[in-house]
């Protein structure tokens, strides 16, 4: 009966009825206006999913939304009950015979991630509705919207974003200027209010290529050659007209297939095997490649981003790329491979061809591009073409199409297919060094081939221009996954404030740094310090934390204070019954929360020369540690944290680091080898059932205070409940790394580790998982202090002690 549902449906039980076209009619139907259909699901395990709804009578689309009867999915839900948007009320249903369980469905305008953008377009907001005149194009709940005739005609399409659009519009407006066929955005119309997640295009011509080519014939496939020539000159000529653009980061495809399969484990476990090994296939046949020259990418090519007008004549069509979204540096391979994976996807082919030029449309396209320069050979694509069809292989149940394990099975053996296709077809070899003997780089076994070549080294900078030319230090930087780094500076004055540095095509730093106190994604920031207060952190469009004489008031995006909130109350409960000090929370609203200041100096500061009340404080934490750990509340009061959270968390973060090569010392794809077989060991099925406990998850010596007399604990935003091993790791492993920084006298670390010993032996706690977890926090946190330049050598030390 529930042979469609994927096997983690129980951590979220409401999925049954979401993905239930006929219960979920029964819901909802009567006020939609008859039978529905869901598509563009996502969904997370445990947390939430969300999806498109289409009317199929009257052809509306909505949104239909679920949370996991936990605290705080109710609150999230409740939230969105209160929503309207175009006059339309979200409605929330009960599902009848599961009590908690819960959905709700609402119209685009009250989309949450949109609702704000389309408020603004005006007559945009009720785009969906049957008879509405802005037609819509696209629609991805939470994500976009794509519309045309918003502003009551055609000639303009407009695209919506619940962030900041994802391309930069100077760099379309700079490659169309050189002549690329690139649709550029246009200035929003008279009396609309420009805004970062709004652009408008032109409407441009008479349909796509994909549309074009259900039969390909003479005209089609002279469109195709046009586009393929096209495509040619914006990947020669792009990387000099993006320079200083911003851009996203080069792919690392067995970092990004690992998190896949990864991915796939929630949905089926076989399927998630077999991607497994068809992702480390696909990733050696890349690597085994010749290093290409690095191009400037359109990072989602296919048919259907080729619009085209004219071609039942004599001459070439006219035609314009779109949707550069994803616009990155890469090898032109990754472009050609991916047209022809769509290709192979849409055929619904059995087979792979002997030659991408085999296939009509990529073969038409080739040729155009090999007219204006070399094209990459035909392992290389095969192999990008192999990628590109295992990163797709979560569409069919995204589709929430029924049999969707079926159609996920024929794309991974088609990828299979297209990867040993690769490695038979013309050309395939392994990389050669320059004295010309073979190279086959030794790598863990559970790793793709470690590239040969490394590229150019990246490094953070330690200082960034201000405006005035004057020198801002760099404290910190966060890494994120489009190729940006987020910055916390020092200014001249020492005042922290926050910036933006963006990596461009030629491998020079981009940077933008805000003004003491702003940040227009905390807005109430800037009011907080200009009545007094101090910036004491800050990252930008993410968090700040400003002191007060009485208070702390922490800025978060919009929406987090509820959750961070939650955990702190909760947290502040148990701590005093387990004797600590723990902040109050003063008050809050959507994006601020105010704690109460604690007193005391932290660990971190009585470790630099105040020896006896060091060794009291730990002392002191041996005795309350066990008792908050053990204080676990009742179900959906504080979140899971499992172990395959962690892998997935360590994971990320080495994709962090490849995507800035060079950053550390190592060959590519080790460090993200080292982060899957320390995941592999978090995630071992355990011999005994695995202890629970109260977490902090960022327990480290600046978290606790200690005032003589009593120990307090702040900043519980990512509390949880998990294995108390996973703190006592932290810990530890911070203990060692104070001393190799010079911030802790050697004869004081024992003190914390006799410490932290003894809390383990009250909490039974496995020394095989405490190893394990420490193992973890090292590769942390060496990923985590490369990006600090000051610490940049000793994440190197920490890598290579785990890497000898």
């Amino acid at each position: 009966m529930n042979g469609h549902l994927p096997r983690s449906w129980k951590s979220l039980p409401v999925l049954a009825t979401l993905l239930d076209a006929d219960r979920l009619a029964e819901l909802f139907g009567a006020e939609l206006g008859g039978e529905l259909r869901t598509s563009r699901l996502r969904y997370k395990p445990g947390v939430s999913a969300v999806a498109r709804v289409d009317v199929e009578e009257t052809g509306a689309v909505h949104w239909v939304a679920a949370f996991a009867p936990t605290a705080d999915g109710d609150r999230k839900i409740d939230r969105l009950r209160t929503r309207t948007g175009g006059g339309t009320s979200v409605l929330v249903e009960d599902v009848p015979g599961r009590p908690g369980d819960r959905l709700a469905v609402g119209a685009i305008a009250a989309d949450p991630g949109l609702r704000r953008s389309l408020a603004a377009l005006g007559a945009a907001r009720d785009v969906g509705r049957p008879g509405h005149r802005a037609r819509l194009l696209r629609y991805n709940p939470r994500r976009r919207v794509v519309l045309t005739g918003a502003d009551g005609g055609a000639a303009l399409v407009t695209k919506v974003t619940a962030g900041p659009a994802p391309v930069d519009p100077h760099l379309l407006t700079r490659l169309a200027a050189a002549g690329l066929p690139v649709l550029a955005p246009v200035a929003a119309p008279a009396g609309w209010v420009p805004s970062p997640h709004v652009l408008h295009y032109p409407w441009f011509g008479d349909g796509d290529l994909a549309v074009r080519a259900s039969g390909p014939d003479e005209p089609v496939l002279a469109a195709a050659t046009a586009a393929g020539a096209a495509l040619a000159r914006l990947h020669v000529l792009g990387p000099r007209l993006s320079a200083g653009s911003r851009v996203g980061a080069a792919p690392a495809p067995g970092r990004k297939l690992a998190d896949l399969a990864a991915d796939l484990a929630a949905l089926d476990a076989g399927l998630a095997q077999r991607c497994a090994r068809a992702g480390r296939a696909v990733a050696a046949a890349i690597a085994a490649r010749d290093r290409a020259p690095v191009r400037l990418l359109h990072g989602d090519f296919s048919a259907d981003q080729v619009l085209v007008r004219g071609s039942a004549g004599p001459g070439d069509p006219e035609l314009r790329l779109v949707d550069l979204d994803r616009v990155r540096p890469g090898a032109a391979a990754d472009d050609l491979g991916g047209f022809l994976a769509v290709e192979l996807l849409e055929a619904d082919a059995v087979g792979s061809p002997a030659a991408p030029e085999e296939d009509a449309l990529t073969g038409a396209l080739l040729r155009g591009y090999g007219s204006e320069t070399a094209p990459p050979g035909a392992a290389e694509i095969l192999a990008w073409a192999a990628f590109h069809v295992l990163a797709r292989s979560m569409e069919p149940f995204r589709s929430t199409v029924p049999d969707w394990r079926e159609r996920t099975d024929r794309r991974l053996a088609l990828a299979e297919r297209l990867a040993g296709q690769a490695v038979r077809a013309p050309g395939a070899r392994l990389a050669r060094p320059p004295s010309g003997r073979p190279a086959v780089p030794s790598v863990p076994r559970t790793g793709p081939p470690v590239d040969p070549v490394p590229p150019a080294p990246v490094r953070v900078p330690e200082t960034v221009p201000d405006d005035d030319g004057s020198p801002l230090r760099v404290r910190r930087a966060w890494p994120a996954a489009d190729g940006r780094l987020a910055l916390e500076l020092e200014d001249g004055r020492g005042r922290v404030r926050a910036g933006e540095a963006v990596l461009a095509v030629d491998r020079r730093w981009s940077v933008r740094a805000l003004p003491y106190g702003q940040d227009p994604r905390l807005p109430g920031l800037a009011a907080a310090v200009s009545g007094g207060g101090r910036v004491v952190v800050h990252r930008h469009r993410r968090r700040a934390v400003v002191e007060t004489p009485d208070r702390f008031v922490k800025f978060l995006a919009r929406g987090r204070a509820v959750q961070v909130t939650a955990r702190s109350e909760e947290l502040h409960g148990l701590g005093v019954a387990a004797g600590l000090a723990v902040p109050a929370v003063l008050g809050r609203t959507e994006d601020r929360i105010e704690f109460s200041v604690l007193p005391g100096r932290s660990l971190h500061e009585l470790g630099a020369g105040r020896a006896d009340d060091y060794r009291a404080a730990w002392a002191r934490w041996a005795v309350c540690w066990p008792a908050l750990a053990a204080a676990v509340p009742g179900a959906g009061r504080l979140p899971e944290h499992t172990a395959e959270d962690e892998a997935r968390a360590l994971v990320r973060w080495a994709g962090h680091l490849d995507a800035f090569p060079g950053l550390l010392a190592a060959p590519r794809g080790t460090v993200a080898a080292l982060a899957r077989r320390i995941g592999d060991d978090l995630v071992a099925p355990p011999g005994d059932r695995r202890a629970r406990a109260v977490l902090h998850r960022d327990l480290h010596d600046k978290q606790v205070l200690y005032d003589g007399e009593r120990l307090a604990l702040l900043d519980f935003d990512t509390a949880a409940v998990g294995e108390p091993e996973l703190d006592l790791a932290n810990l530890t492993v911070h203990l060692d790394l104070r001393v190799a920084q010079g911030l802790l006298d050697p004869s004081l670390r024992a003190a914390g580790q006799e410490a932290v010993a003894a809390v383990a032996g009250v909490l039974g706690a496995d020394p095989v998982r405490l190893a394990a977890h420490a193992e973890a926090t090292r590769l942390r946190l060496a990923c985590v202090y490369a990006f600090r330049p000051r610490w940049r050598t000793l994440a190197q030390g920490l890598l290579d002690g785990m890497l000898s």
